[in-house]
Formats: C-alpha cells, structure tokens, sequence
C-alpha cells in the first residue's frame, strides 16, 4: 500500500501562527503569519493540490509587525483575525489584534506582494491590556472572543461599530494571563473555555456566566491548548507544561477519563479531527507532532458493544485500538500549532518556529480502519 508522504516547505521567515481557512470547503488550504522583528512580515495563504500532491503559496504583506496568532473568518475564506506585535514608540512594542482581509489578487505571479487590508480595529474593546489571541466564534462570524490579559471578551462586529457584549475574569494565585481559549462547537457554540495556570473555566457565551471549572489540569505547569470533542459535548481535550495530553468529562472534572505523556516538553496544540474524533492530533516544542487514537472515548468506540462470538469477525473489518498512531519528526523546532484541514480529514498542517511548514497525511491502513474498508 502505497503511503502518501508529507510535503515540507521552508517559509522566508520565522513563524508560530497558523489556521486552516475554515470558509473554503473545497481547497486543502491553511493561513500562515511570521514573526519576524527586523523584516517584513507576512501572511501566507498557502493551497494544496491534492492530484498533484503540491503547494501553491500567495504573500501578502503584513507590515503592521510579527504575528503572534491568526484565526480564520468561518464563512468567509479572505478574512480573518491577526494579534499581531507592533513598535511604539522609542524602543517600545505593544499587542495589537485586528480583523483583517486578503485582498483580491491578478495573475499567478508569487513575486507580487500586496498588503493585507484592515477591515475592524478591536483596539475599542481591548482596553488597552495584552491580546493574545482573537477568535471567531463558529457559528457567527459577527462575533469574536479576544483574550486580554486576565480577560476574555466577547465582541459583537455587527452593525459597523465593535460592542462588547460580555467580559469575564480568569486569574488564579500567581497568573495573571489567560493562556488560551477554546469555543465549545456544540449546542450553538453555548459555551467557552478559558484556561489560566493549571485551571480551566467553561463559560456561557449568552450569559458570560461560569458553567463549570476543572481546577487542576497538570501535574506542573499550565495549560497550553485545548480542544473540544466534537462529536461528544461534554468531552475536552487538554495539554500543557508537563507533556500531558487528558481528556476529560466536564460533567465530572475531579479527574481525568485519560491521561498520556505524549511530549517530552510543552505541549502547545492538541485538535481533535473534525470528522473522526477517535483521531487527535498533538504538537510539542519537543519538535515532534504526534497522532493518537482515542477510539474508546470517541463517538465509535468501535466493538465497545459487540458480542464475543462477533469479536473476530469484527476485529477482521478494521476498528483502531486506543495508542499512538505516528510520530511525525519533520520539525527541528518548537512546534506551536497543528491543524486539521476543513476540506480533507485525513489531512492537516502543522508549523514549527524556524518556519517550517509540513502538510502529512493519516495513515492510509489507519483511514481504512475507520472506514471498514480493509
């Protein structure tokens, strides 16, 4: 059987921000930003041809200053939001996030480099505090959750002015930063979570009304990334400092359902696979990105129920047992950010600081498992 291999590809610049653009159902494409202090940033719009199994890459110019997270628009494939750093002053540099536009380009040509446009400033609901990160939320793309500091709020873009709808305050003993966010896709996005140290908080996103906490997530450290399944509402998927991947059940968050060692450091993103959720992704400044099966905490617990005398019949069609599928090794630097194509479940992207792009593949035995066709 013949495997499809990755494609690696070497940006100018160095970078940590990466998407897959969510409003193009029919490409294999991602949005990449650099973090470059002393050139030109850009943003990447980066497309894969799946017959020919190449990459094609646009630039657009992103002067504003190095990107430091990028979210793409739901219903829209040219938009999206940037955090991005920026000088001020003499010496001085500050956050900064915006909702931002590839703007329409002619010819095919990589040499012409335009400048990406800026739709909305968020500065109003930002208050002044350190973004890291604005988001859109899945179902509406009228709405943003910005991570200010110990702060997440929710903006409203609708209607040519930025409101702010609600604010909340995560901080526990020694943090002061809300490290990352995550809108949990069931129910009409109803809920968000926001984690600070080693704690994660789940709120109402009609209310901004706490709904639940899980108070210690690590064994040491904080909280990194996190992921909702999305196939079952209540299971969320978390990493961080101490190498850990758990899953847990937020209905009962005094431990975890599972709980793995998968990095030998940080764990910076973990992404279940939109399609099939016994498949979850994990990427680690440990350079490696690694995918697991968790078939028996997904919504296919595939022979959870079957019979005994049905076992070897069953086990002969296919079924993935719960472990690591593959280690990817393609990375030599930290990798901050994977991500599941939209368009194709069995592909996704990942990003490593001295801007490396690799697009891999699942396993073609692994994909015919699932589908029961082997």
């Amino acid at each position: 059987m013949r495997e499809e291999h990755s494609l690696i590809h070497g940006l100018e610049l160095q970078g940590r921000a990466l998407t897959a653009v969510t409003g193009d159902a029919d490409n294999v494409a991602f949005l990449v930003g650099t973090q470059s202090l002393r050139h030109t940033n850009m943003v990447y719009r980066v497309v894969m041809d799946e017959e020919s199994n190449q990459l094609a890459k646009r630039a657009f110019k992103h002067s504003l200053g190095e990107v430091w997270h990028i979210d793409s628009c739901p219903d829209n494939p040219a938009v999206f939001t940037s955090t991005f750093g920026e000088k001020s002053g003499v010496g001085g540099w500050r956050k900064r996030a915006a909702v931002m536009a590839l703007p329409e380009v002619v010819g095919d040509s990589e040499e012409d480099q335009v400048e990406v446009e800026v739709k909305t400033e968020l500065d109003s609901v930002l208050g002044g505090g350190e973004v890291s990160s604005v988001t859109f939320q899945p179902n509406d793309s009228s709405k943003v959750v910005c991570l200010v500091g110990d702060k997440a709020v929710l903006a409203d873009l609708g209607g040519g002015e930025v409101k702010q709808v609600w604010s909340v305050t995560h901080s526990v003993r020694g943090q002061t930063r809300v490290e990352t966010g995550r809108f949990n896709p069931h129910r009409n996005c109803h809920q968000y979570s926001t984690a600070c140290g080693s704690q994660v908080i789940g709120w109402d996103c009609r209310t901004g009304e706490q709904s639940w906490i899980i108070m210690n997530t690590t064994q040491q450290g904080n909280i990194r990334t996190m992921d909702f399944n999305p196939n079952k509402q209540y299971y969320l998927c978390t990493g961080g400092d101490d190498g850990m991947v758990s899953i847990w059940d937020t209905r009962s968050p005094t431990e975890p359902l599972y709980t793995h060692r998968q990095h030998s450091h940080w764990v910076w993103g973990v992404r279940y696979n939109t399609f099939h959720d016994q498949l979850l992704l994990s990427a680690g400044s440990d350079s490696r990105v690694v995918l697991s099966s968790m078939a028996s905490l997904s919504s296919e617990p595939y022979g959870a129920l079957v019979e005994q005398e049905e076992e070897q019949q069953d086990s002969e069609m296919g079924g993935l047992e719960d472990g690591v599928i593959q280690v990817w090794a393609d990375h030599e630097d930290s990798v901050y950010t994977a991500e599941w194509s939209t368009a194709d479940p069995w592909i996704f992207g990942s990003l490593s600081y001295d801007g490396r792009l690799v697009i891999g593949h699942v396993p073609r035995a692994v994909k015919f498992r699932i589908l029961n066709l082997v």
